[in-house]
């Protein structure tokens, strides 16, 4: 393929732009743009090369801080329950020394009292699933706030809800 030359525009010349030439024309070196083509036009493939590089570098990094993340995790847990373990290890000792006793253990079971707003919309029923997981569980409400049906609540009155604790 022919190439005019970039000085006088005289056609003929070879590819100036990959190879050092002089016009046998205007006897010009053509060397000078030669050197600004290659600047000019970077290489792709060296770009595309270096972003896929960058990008598996990020990923290992990230999977690295990823990684160390979860055994911290899992280290943090395990530290945990062998703190939990050993203070209750101690709380046990603790007792075993003021009482000078066999340590049996506690199976009290301490009844908590809540005074609860009624709402629109509550009725015992409802009331009872909220408390107890179990709306059947009613009747207690009633028994413990003299409820006799027909009963209507209204908006505003303070029930009792007792609630066994162990």
């Amino acid at each position: 393929m022919n190439y005019n030359c970039p000085i006088c525009n005289k056609a003929g010349l070879p590819d100036y732009t990959k190879n050092n030439v002089v016009c046998p024309q205007c006897n010009s070196d053509l060397k000078a743009f030669m050197l600004l083509n290659s600047i000019s036009k970077p290489n792709k493939s060296k770009i595309g090369t270096y972003l896929i590089i960058g990008v598996s570098l990020l990923s290992i990094v990230f999977l690295g801080l990823f990684l160390k993340s979860n055994s911290d995790k899992k280290e943090l847990i395990a530290k945990n329950v062998v703190l939990n373990d050993s203070i209750s290890k101690m709380q046990i000792v603790d007792v075993a020394k003021e009482t000078k006793e066999e340590i049996q253990p506690i199976a009290e079971k301490q009844e908590a009292t809540i005074k609860y707003v009624v709402k629109k919309g509550d009725y015992p029923y409802k009331i009872a699933q909220f408390f107890y997981n179990d709306g059947s569980k009613y009747t207690q409400i009633e028994t413990d706030n003299n409820l006799e049906q027909p009963y209507t609540l209204k908006v505003g009155q303070i029930l009792t809800i007792k609630i066994l604790q162990e």
